[in-house]
């Protein structure tokens, strides 16, 4: 495996594409993020998962962030983002400390793909190059969630139908899946599994039995909107999501479905006997993820919750 990421056809998009308008854009960001995961280390994940809910809808485009408008309920606010989604108030404070210093210049997509790749970083992730330019959108739409980001219920073929929708091939999905070694997500997320297994009121008997009864601790039956770390390392990122996951140590359907494929447990195995080697396929993967073009591009927005573009 060579350790050069490579270097893959972006469009628009270039590594140096803020050198010249924005010098400070990388630095600015990657300084926040620090501030911002030193405060929290369980925002990282949050961060990160910014990102992935952007470029699965409308692609890469920053509408993650669009608040709801008079007319038109915006992806924030579809069931699945609804109170999972967090760190909105951290992309607006880095948006405005990069408009003090080159004010119409960064877009609020390119935003999101820096600060997914330094929270990463900043747990223990390898750096990857990310590659900018991207034009922010103008729409928002909550019913196009359901229909573009893969729930937490889906087997493994429904995640690799999902993935394929926006170009990305099944070792794409087995990889960026393991972004979900770091942060926190509602004890409701694998409520079923825990509680009531295919409506039996029992625990999922795949569950390794020493790990549900620690669960049930942190997840008690009446209060799923508590918050669980993502794996036993949250505050780092590595392999042990796949380790996890061989151990009968999954949490949601979504992960637990990676091992009823071949193709699952071969990276499962393959990511804990060399932990670098997914650290920088997951660099690969989101160089990748986050060339998914944008739909509908219409400019910077220079408030990232509104349109208002200010540079084009």
């Amino acid at each position: 495996m060579s350790d050069e990421y490579p270097v893959v056809s972006q469009g628009q998009l270039t590594t140096d594409f803020y050198d010249s308008t924005c010098p400070q854009a990388a630095t600015i960001v990657k300084q926040k993020v620090d501030e911002i995961v030193d405060a929290d280390k369980g925002m990282a994940g949050g961060l990160m998962r910014l990102h992935f809910h952007d470029c699965f809808v409308r692609g890469c485009d920053g509408s993650v962030l669009l608040n709801s408008t008079k007319t038109t309920l915006a992806e924030k606010e579809a069931l699945i983002n609804n109170g999972s989604l967090r760190g909105f108030e951290h992309i607006d404070d880095i948006k405005m400390e990069l408009e003090c210093e080159c004010p119409g210049v960064v877009s609020c997509a390119d935003i999101l793909a820096m600060v997914a790749r330094d929270a990463t970083v900043k747990l223990g992730g390898l750096s990857w190059p990310v590659f900018l330019g991207r034009i922010d959108g103008r729409s928002s739409v909550a019913d196009e969630v359901n229909t573009s980001l893969p729930f937490r219920t889906y087997n493994f073929s429904q995640l690799v139908a999902t993935f394929a929708k926006v170009g990305l091939d099944t070792k794409d999905m087995i990889v960026l899946s393991g972004g979900h070694s770091i942060g926190q997500l509602h004890c409701g997320a694998f409520f079923e599994r825990l509680w009531d297994f295919q409506g039996q009121n029992i625990t999922d008997p795949s569950m390794d039995p020493e790990f549900a009864e620690s669960l049930k601790a942190q997840c008690p039956r009446d209060n799923p909107l508590l918050f669980k770390g993502a794996d036993s390392t949250n505050a780092t990122f590595d392999a042990v999501y796949y380790s996890d996951l061989l151990t009968q140590k999954g949490l949601m359907d979504s992960d637990v479905a990676l091992m009823s494929d071949p193709l699952g447990v071969e990276y499962a195995i393959k990511a804990v006997q060399d932990p670098y080697s997914f650290l920088f396929e997951f660099g690969m993967a989101m160089i990748k993820m986050g060339n998914i073009p944008a739909s509908d591009p219409y400019g910077w927005r220079k408030n990232c919750a509104v349109i208002e573009p200010c540079n084009f």
